[in-house]
């Protein structure tokens, strides 16, 4: 009988705008935090397309420079000195950094007279950098005094080069990574007078960075036996970056005539955007729903002010607060279980939507990584439904006074 008194002064279009603006405001809040979840682990793949930001920056070559390393053989060489390395540390962008440990001993390479392929000899180039910012986990990869195995690391696109460039041009046969990781060749590394050959082997192929690699402790040790220097200054850094997008960062490397190949940071700046796109998008459902809120609470006060005719009658005849508020707390609660319930809904179709582009990056996903999207909406709802009964309630006791 209540609700029959009091439904009479209620506006159906106010309510069907209300119940649209608040669904679509947690439509998109919830569709968007429950894309967040869904590709976060592909933003926190350290392998993967979106990985962290490896940046390996050197210092310009000038005409200046060619021309006077052609001039001179002691000329000075564009390297990176100790506080250039930490003028870069102290940049808010810089999540970490390390130096190319350069040879600075002759070193060669030569097949192994029991291996399949023709002899050959070349001489070669090696560097370093800390494990952690190498790419490749291998058993392999360690080296110590003790040990006669030197473990090499290329760059994946030096095999490309070779097989899809050289070998065809030249009619020859090209290479599998299983076929070249078997070949064992010989390392001849000498200088201050001294020499010494060491078994090598390729063990993996790096994407990330352009050099051919061996331990750090290879490099530092061979540097001391057979090295014109000891800790020759770096040519190139590698750089973890906070935020590959950060002009501030770039415009710091462009002061101080630093190169970085900008091709680089494509992915990182993809995913800087998707990350910016989801927080807009994330606002814009917050926005609409608090719009919708607001629209709610002028709402009831419109409704109940209609109805305080009603109210006071009622309450004359001897219902008491309670008893009358609690027709308009039913309603409220079942008109948002009906918007939660159409969001879920709504969230789960959209979900089986894009999930199948994620499905390409290799990821796959299940059921239960949407139960925190429901946990957030039904907690969102129910705040919203807990301040509107009590807005009620209050409004209703006010009419009563």
């Amino acid at each position: 009988m209540l609700w029959k008194v009091l439904k009479n002064n209620i506006k159906k279009g106010q309510i069907l705008g209300v119940f649209l603006g608040i669904y679509f405001g947690l439509l998109i809040l919830m569709g968007a935090f429950c894309f967040y979840l869904d590709v976060k682990p592909i933003f926190e793949d350290k392998s993967g397309f979106w990985k962290d930001e490896y940046i390996i920056i050197n210092k310009k070559i000038f005409l200046s420079n060619t021309l006077s390393q052609f001039q001179s053989s002691n000329s000075k060489i564009p390297t990176f000195s100790d506080e250039e390395i930490e003028d870069l540390k102290k940049q808010k962008n810089v999540k970490d950094i390390a130096k190319f440990s350069v040879c600075s001993f002759k070193i060669s390479a030569y097949s192994d007279n029991e291996d399949f392929l023709p002899y050959f000899r070349t001489d070669l180039f090696f560097e370093a950098v800390p494990n952690n910012f190498i790419d490749i986990n291998s058993k392999f990869w360690a080296w110590n005094q003790d040990t006669n195995f030197v473990p090499v690391i290329i760059p994946k696109a030096y095999l490309n080069l070779y097989n899809f460039g050289f070998a065809q041009s030249q009619n020859l046969p090209q290479i599998s990574e299983d076929a070249i990781t078997a070949i064992n060749l010989k390392l001849n590394i000498r200088g201050n007078g001294k020499h010494q050959t060491f078994q090598t082997r390729i063990i993996g192929f790096s994407e990330r960075i352009n050099t051919i690699l061996v331990p750090k402790t290879f490099v530092d040790w061979a540097n001391s036996e057979f090295g014109s220097q000891t800790n020759p200054n770096p040519g190139r850094l590698i750089i973890v970056v906070n935020d590959p997008a950060n002009k501030d960062f770039f415009d710091f490397l462009e002061q101080h005539n630093y190169d970085v190949n900008k091709s680089e940071i494509n992915n990182s700046k993809a995913l800087a955007f998707m990350k910016i796109i989801i927080s807009v998008i994330m606002v814009i459902g917050i926005i609409i729903v608090i719009m919708a809120f607001s629209i709610m609470i002028v709402s009831i006060q419109l409704l109940l002010q209609r109805n305080s005719g009603n109210i006071k009658k009622l309450n004359n005849l001897g219902f008491s607060l309670k008893e009358i508020t609690k027709p308009y707390h039913i309603f409220i609660i079942i008109l948002f279980a009906i918007i939660f319930l159409l969001s879920i809904i709504s969230v789960f179709l959209l979900r089986t939507l894009y999930l199948k582009n994620i499905s390409l990056f290799g990821y796959q996903t299940n059921f239960i990584e949407i139960i925190p999207v429901i946990i957030i909406g039904f907690v969102f709802v129910g705040i919203i439904i807990a301040l509107l009964t009590l807005m009620t309630t209050r409004n209703v006791k006010t009419i009563l006074k």
